[in-house]
């Protein structure tokens, strides 16, 4: 893939962060502007971080705690000392980073601070993070930052202050990131910009990955969105993920619009429908001999001379009514190539070959293209490529693989008839 490879799987050097960098960054971004003037609302900051990621007591001793207000180990505890913690003059004990860790929650409260601030924010968080080449995206902005908190803990519990890009990565979320990218080949579906910059000595990320439907809506736009499509049980669920491009993320991000929300789904949709497609049809298997087939194909001449077709089935208007583009071009390769092929399966039937197997196979493949509400044209299209893929077959033999879809049209394996009335 070379120069088109994701940011996350290039090579690049690796800087350690330091807490006290991940402290000033969220402290800048998050924190209270009438208190940033001076040190003395850091450490109330810093102890409103720990709540946040404590859970709800779950033993009788973590609910004397709570009663007590200890349940935070640093509340109480010296402005002075836990200054020193977030400037890193002083790493957090190894018996608060552990205690903390056995108390642990699953990172929902943390998560949504970050995810409900403002979105100049988290723009300025998620552009710092990948500065220290975090796998981050807007989306992911939370989970990501929870992780790295967690991350963390476990160094000041052994010892260690600093941690690394890989200290938090996990091979899911590149596997979902590169799923999202390639799902979309790599393009803004906005605007069509490339996601993947080239640089001089690596690939350049040019993306973000944004939650379909807004998380920063009022109660009012949230209804207005719904109308189109309801929000999902799981904001976080790769169905409302979409990359697109900084600019078009960046737009989308802080005023999403209505008519960009049905767009992302309607293209969303789409990339679902191909997948289950796909899917279905990676289980149905054409005859081999059909190669021989659609390679002879580009050997024969039509026959428009007597174009009378020897097959008592309805005509090729009865079935494609509405599309008279996607009719003439049908009509034209029946008329001049469906004896023909009808005669090429007739000689190839036998124990390697059945034509009637591989009618139904062609049947079962137009049912599922069907199934998914194409339209006419959109089937047709996918079942010549399905045929190519299948086969193993080159762009060359596309028109050839066209003219085996209008036969079984004709055949009435494709499209049936259109009630006119």
């Amino acid at each position: 893939m070379g120069q088109n490879l994701p940011f996350f799987v290039r090579k690049l050097s690796v800087i350690d962060m330091e807490f006290s960098d991940f402290f000033d960054m969220l402290w800048t971004y998050l924190g209270n502007p009438d208190e940033s003037k001076d040190n003395k609302g850091r450490p109330k900051f810093f102890c409103h971080l720990i709540d946040l990621i404590i859970r709800t007591p779950q033993t009788d001793a973590e609910d004397e705690k709570a009663q007590g207000g200890d349940l935070n180990p640093f509340t109480g505890r010296v402005a002075d000392t836990i200054n020193k913690y977030c400037i890193g003059s002083r790493p957090i004990p190894k018996k608060d980073a552990k205690e903390l860790l056995s108390r642990i929650s699953n990172g929902k409260k943390f998560v949504d601070e970050i995810n409900f601030s403002a979105p100049g924010a988290r723009k300025n968080i998620r552009n710092k993070l990948r500065d220290e080449q975090f796998e981050v995206t807007t989306s992911s902005l939370g989970e990501v930052c929870f992780k790295i908190m967690k991350a963390f803990l476990n160094k000041f519990k052994i010892g260690e202050t600093s941690v690394k890009p890989q200290d938090v990565k996990t091979n899911q979320n590149s596997t979902d990131s590169l799923r999202l990218l390639y799902d979309v080949d790599l393009e803004c579906l906005l605007c069509g910009e490339s996601l993947i910059k080239s640089g001089i000595s690596n690939a350049i990320p040019g993306y973000d990955i944004v939650h379909i439907f807004p998380d920063n809506l009022n109660e009012r736009e949230k209804a207005k969105f719904a109308k189109i499509k309801k929000a999902p049980e799981n904001s976080n669920a790769l169905e409302n993920k979409i990359p697109l491009c900084l600019n078009c993320a960046n737009i989308y991000l802080n005023n999403p619009t209505l008519n960009d929300y049905q767009r992302l789904i309607q293209k969303k949709q789409h990339i679902i429908n191909e997948k289950r497609i796909a899917q279905g049809l990676n289980q149905l298997t054409l005859e081999a001999k059909l190669t021989k087939v659609i390679q002879g194909l580009k050997k024969v001449k039509p026959n428009l001379a007597n174009s009378v077709v020897d097959y008592d089935a309805h005509t090729v208007e009865e079935k494609i009514s509405h599309d008279y583009a996607l009719q003439g071009a049908v009509s034209y390769y029946v008329s001049g190539y469906y004896n023909k092929i009808k005669d090429q399966f007739s000689n190839l039937e036998g124990p390697d070959f059945s034509f009637d197997e591989l009618a139904t196979t062609i049947k079962l493949a137009y049912f599922k293209f069907k199934r998914e509400q194409l339209d006419q044209e959109e089937i047709f299209n996918q079942l010549a490529d399905w045929i190519l893929t299948k086969e193993q077959l080159p762009q060359d033999y596309s028109e050839a693989s066209r003219i085996i879809v209008a036969f079984f049209v004709q055949n009435c394996e494709v499209f049936e008839v259109e009630n006119t009335q």
